[in-house]
């Protein structure tokens, strides 16, 4: 069986002289152009598959903006040990 209802906060409230017992399961479809995607994939921020479609996205940069990328990187560098704090010996 099909009903259809409007949101309110929270709480679906179905289209009058729809009675449902308290405590049945029901599945909320959600239709309609009025409905804006909350991301822009379509999917809820933080889900699973928003993360995915982010992740498959390619970056919106220029070579110039990884060309300054790579240089602070460099830039930032620190020298390399390769002895570690109980490699050197008392004097």
């Amino acid at each position: 069986m099909v009903y259809k209802g409007i949101v309110k906060g929270n709480v679906v409230e179905l289209e009058e002289g729809v009675r449902l017992p308290e405590g049945t399961t029901v599945e909320v479809v959600v239709k309609g152009p009025d409905i804006e995607p909350i991301v822009p994939s379509g999917y809820p921020n933080g889900s699973p598959q928003a993360i995915l479609a982010a992740l498959d996205t390619p970056p919106h940069c220029t070579a110039e903006d990884v060309d300054a990328f790579t240089e602070a990187m460099e830039d930032g560098k620190r020298p390399i040990r390769f002895e570690g704090l109980f490699d050197r010996e008392e004097k």
